[in-house]
């Protein structure tokens, strides 16, 4: 907290406004945002935690564990936190006046009927890395046996410039 004090007024905004709606740009959430690179480097002056988990992956060696999380995992989490503050700073009312959990980083599973939290709003990134994969296979009649696809038990994706089923 001393390396960033300023989110001191971002924790003041969530209990006055017990249950705000937070986004990327609200002030309170750029804060939060700043206040969580500081936990991972104090040192850092950068303000996104996107460009710190680059910084310290990259540049700092890092390990994924040691990182920040995203931007939007760092907002659904800030979302959770906030509806759970809201309910305990107005555990006092006899009727408190709270909306659902559904877009504070909780959704309803259809299936089984409970409330599961909202990691992120992006795909998980072994998804999205599968998705840029490429071989370098150019046989006419399709992959062989040395296909990097085919070793990865993956299939051949659009960047491919093989024949192979996509």
């Amino acid at each position: 907290m001393g390396a960033y004090t300023e989110v001191t007024d971002a924790f003041n905004f969530i209990v006055e406004h017990p249950h705000a709606q937070i986004t990327v740009d609200c002030q309170e959430f750029q804060m939060l945002e700043r206040f969580t690179v500081v936990i991972y480097d104090k040192t850092s002056p950068l303000v996104s935690v996107n460009e710190a988990r680059k910084e310290l992956f990259c540049q700092k060696n890092r390990t994924m564990e040691n990182i920040p999380p995203t931007q939007q995992a760092l907002l659904q989490h800030t979302k959770r936190a906030v509806y759970q503050a809201g309910i305990w700073t107005t555990c006092h009312q006899a009727q408190q006046q709270t909306s659902t959990a559904e877009g504070c980083g909780w959704t309803l599973d259809a299936e089984t009927k409970s409330w599961v939290p909202v990691w992120s709003s992006q795909p998980a990134a072994a998804k999205a890395v599968s998705e840029l994969v490429k071989c370098a296979c150019k046989s006419a009649a399709g992959c062989g046996g040395r296909c990097s696809c085919k070793k990865a038990s993956w299939k051949c994706t659009e960047l491919c410039s093989c024949k192979c089923e996509k």
